[in-house]
């Protein structure tokens, strides 16, 4: 389980999400055809004009069953977004050699450790979804980036340390919401 994985699940949790409200758009749309059509119907006779009748029903079960659809498949990929995060399998493909920014910008004016991701690698709608999730993309003192991961800290053994406690801390949060969607949901 890596963050590749899991930002191809973001992307197409994202994908899927902006597919249902559009669709739930087009519902609302549809209803409104749908009172228009009995003033449509009744204009058409009175004017001695053929109506043709749109089949707006299968048209609505059609859009419901592609919602319905759409929406197990983000709840699966969600489901897996979460349980690959709290996976103890999971690798966070990082330079094991950090980058110093001492411009102030950590805790109490100190520097932030700040590693990147290989391969110049960017998780964009992971970043975005562990945001969502979390309310947030930090986690204790690591803030999670689209390019890399930010840590408050005055050096790379206090980096080190602050990060696997705070990827723990992490688990344990995604944890019990998984648990709690799990048994309300």
């Amino acid at each position: 389980m890596d963050l590749y994985y899991l930002d191809e699940l973001a992307a197409r949790i994202k994908v899927n999400r902006d597919k249902v409200a559009r669709l739930r758009q087009e519902l609302v749309d549809l209803d409104a055809r749908m009172r228009d059509k009995a003033i449509d119907q009744e204009f058409a006779r009175i004017i001695g004009y053929h109506y043709e009748d749109e089949d707006i029903e299968s048209m609505r079960a059609r859009m419901n069953s592609e919602i319905d659809a759409l929406e197990e498949s983000v709840k699966n990929d969600m489901e897996a977004f979460m349980n690959g995060l709290i996976s103890q399998d999971l690798i966070l493909p990082i330079d094991p050699k950090p980058v110093t920014d001492t411009n102030g910008n950590g805790r109490g004016g100190g520097s932030k450790i700040v590693y990147r991701y290989r391969d110049n690698a960017v998780f964009t709608n992971f970043v975005v979804l562990l945001s969502t999730l979390m309310s947030k993309a930090t986690v204790k003192d690591v803030t999670f980036m689209q390019d890399g991961i930010a840590i408050d800290a005055v050096d790379e053994r206090e980096a080190k340390y602050k990060f696997v406690n705070s990827i723990r801390e992490m688990q344990r949060i995604i944890a019990r919401k998984v648990t709690s969607i799990i048994t309300t949901g």
